[in-house]
């Protein structure tokens, strides 16, 4: 059976809110999730992580997570397929800025 990721911005925990008629927030582009093996498909029973992405300028990221799942290879997995993710940059006075952004992924194995 196939496995499925869920991704959702967590809107309590991210500082990418507009805050003037001149800012807007990161937007992802992509957000490829990771595939489960068999061997960890009941670790990522409806496993979820925090993860917090650094967006820099140019679209890129760093990220860790704030809450890892209980599983290692699980959180190794998951944070390989986080680096890869793109956005749009946040945007001041139309110049692309850092910013950061707090993803909450949801596990689900079907």
């Amino acid at each position: 059976m196939p496995s499925e990721s869920v991704a959702n911005r967590s809107p309590a925990a991210t500082d990418l809110a507009a805050s003037g008629s001149g800012h807007t927030g990161a937007r992802v582009i992509t957000q490829p999730l990771p595939k489960i093996p068999d061997d960890l498909r009941e670790a990522a029973y409806h496993a979820i992580a925090l993860a917090r992405f650094t967006i820099h300028p140019d679209g890129s990221v760093d990220v860790d997570l704030q809450q890892p799942t209980q599983q290692p290879r699980l959180n190794q997995l998951l944070l390989s397929s986080l680096h890869n993710w793109r956005f749009f940059p946040a945007t001041e006075n139309g110049k692309p800025v850092e910013s950061h952004q707090d993803v909450r992924v949801h596990l689900v194995v079907q």
